[in-house]
């Protein structure tokens, strides 16, 4: 059976452009999960090989019954061709789930159909009960979790959701995903240098939060910004939002108070949009394992919003990280290793039990 990467067909995690017959998987950790009962299953994806050097290609892994251990991983080196997710001797019934492992800025993932060797489908996989929200940068993605410091460049192949806390924090709590993160981005300004005493404003995460998938409108359609597609708050209802943002902010404030004046009302603000989009979810604020100079400044935007809007009292909170110990090692570019990112996991998913009151 062949069939497009629809929900009626599949089970889709995270935000996703379907677009001409083609499921854009762009975010970490975004993903496609479908049942069937056969011996084969293959996946034709489309990418962009033209534009994106070998080492940013895009990278997928392929998890089968529900492993939190891919059965494979694989580098999408194509710009169109079949990929063999699943190959057994004798049909079994099996659930198969394709996941994005690289992060938006690189070559793309669109998945333009599956084909089985069964007849028919079974019901695609029920969704879990709770559901959570992370946005993010880069720790958020898990970019460079396997590499090093003594890589000169950044690699997708040392990109690992998996092994970030965000993926990691949503397994142990068994709860749904979406997440929405870019690496360099922050609230107020991308990464700049210590030359740059200017913000680099015009992809931020604020923005990308109200499209299904900026990336894949501006790099892989080119469409102009006014015909991007708006996301639908609404098909996703959190239970917690969880906001890791300042991290690159903090290459610009640089413990200026005027400038760390700027992030604060600009984070504030965000607060309160999601607030407005999703007034029933409790928010956890955390920052800390890469930087930590607007730590402080974050605790005082929590305080700022549960003090300027009454029915946010105590659905806000603040969790300062501890910073990342040389001893655990570093990733690419100074990045949290799978040591660090587990650790981190651990703190916040026993903060996030406390916040929610989820013991089991």
């Amino acid at each position: 059976m062949r069939f497009h990467a629809l929900e009626k067909y599949t089970k889709i995690s995270g935000r996703t452009l379907y677009r001409n017959d083609v499921r854009f998987l762009g975010y970490s950790g975004t993903s496609v999960s479908f049942r069937f009962i056969g011996k084969k299953a293959v996946a034709h994806i489309l990418s962009d090989t033209a534009h994106f050097e070998e080492f940013h290609r895009a990278w997928a892994a392929v998890f089968i019954n529900g492993s939190i251990t891919p059965n494979q991983r694989f580098c999408i080196n194509a710009d169109e061709a079949d990929y063999i997710l699943y190959e057994s001797e004798t049909a079994e019934e099996v659930t198969i789930t394709l996941m994005k492992y690289s992060e938006p800025e690189y070559a793309p993932l669109g998945i333009k159909w599956i084909e089985t060797d069964s007849a028919s489908l079974l019901a695609p996989p029920e969704p879990r009960k709770r559901k959570i929200q992370i946005i993010g940068d880069s720790i958020t993605c898990g970019y460079g979790v396997e590499g090093s410091l003594r890589e000169p460049i950044h690699r997708t192949s040392t990109e690992n959701p998996c092994k970030a806390y965000s993926l990691l924090t949503a397994q142990a709590l068994n709860a749904e995903l979406e997440l929405i993160a870019w690496n360099g981005k922050g609230v107020i300004t991308e990464y700049v240098g210590e030359e740059d005493n200017l913000p680099h404003a015009d992809w931020l995460v604020p923005m990308l939060y109200e499209y299904t998938d900026a990336g894949c409108e501006r790099d892989v359609f080119h469409t102009a910004k006014k015909e991007w597609e708006k996301w639908d708050h609404s098909s996703y209802q959190p239970d917690l939002v969880l906001i890791n943002l300042g991290t690159n902010d903090a290459s610009y404030t640089r413990d200026i108070p005027e400038r760390s004046r700027c992030f604060k009302n600009a984070y504030l603000s965000f607060l309160k949009r999601i607030h407005d989009i999703h007034p029933n979810a409790k928010i956890l604020c955390v920052l800390g394992t890469m930087e930590q100079r607007l730590c402080s400044t974050v605790a005082a935007a929590v305080n700022t919003f549960q003090e300027d809007i009454p029915d946010t009292k105590n659905c806000a909170e603040f969790l300062s990280l501890p910073l990342q110990k040389e001893e655990d090692g570093f990733g690419t570019f100074w990045h949290p290793t799978a040591v660090t990112q587990k650790k981190t996991a651990d703190l916040i998913t026993e903060k996030i039990r406390k916040l929610m009151d989820w013991n089991d």
